[in-house]
């Protein structure tokens, strides 16, 4: 039976760096990615970036917008992975001991500079991109249509043209 995976992670921006996360398990054990993981059944995409940046660094996070998208499929079935930019609220990045060892923010240049067997490509992408402010797709509260409110993530600006659309 195919099946589909669906994760999120947090590109934490604070003065200009990015928060990584020193996996200690798995495949990415050792290499630094930005910190993510499986959400659950019960919750949006932006909260599972949320709960997981503050399980893996103890820090409380907010959502920004969202900067990028990895989807995958091969024969056993694919995966979605939404990467959202995010700030700090309250705490100091401290590692959970357990998924991960390290957890420390690095400069842009500090993550050019990183060797391939020391970082995941999609977090060295995702962490270059959210360092540039205003690229990514803005948080938009949607009324419920079919019962349930949810929020939708659009380019700057969407919000707006269906509001002058409207007053028309």
């Amino acid at each position: 039976m195919k099946r589909w995976d669906i994760g999120a992670a947090g590109a934490v921006v604070h003065q200009g760096r990015v928060l990584f996360v020193r996996r200690t398990y798995g495949e990415g054990r050792g290499r630094w990615s930005i910190p993510g993981g499986y959400a659950d059944h019960d919750e949006r995409l932006d909260e599972t970036a949320t709960r997981e940046v503050s399980e893996e660094t103890g820090l409380e996070c907010e959502v920004v917008d969202l900067v990028g998208i990895r989807t995958r499929y091969n024969q056993q079935g694919g995966a979605v992975y939404v990467i959202f930019r995010m700030r700090p609220v309250r705490g100091e990045p401290a590692p959970d001991g357990v998924e991960v060892d390290r957890a420390a923010y690095f400069t842009g240049e500090e993550i050019a500079a990183m060797e391939e067997h020391e970082i995941s490509a999609l977090s060295r992408n995702a962490a270059l991109a959210a360092l540039h402010d205003g690229s990514g797709l803005t948080v938009v509260d949607c009324p419920p249509w079919s019962g349930q409110a949810y929020r939708a993530f659009m380019l700057r600006g969407a919000d707006d043209a269906g509001r002058s659309e409207e007053a028309s």
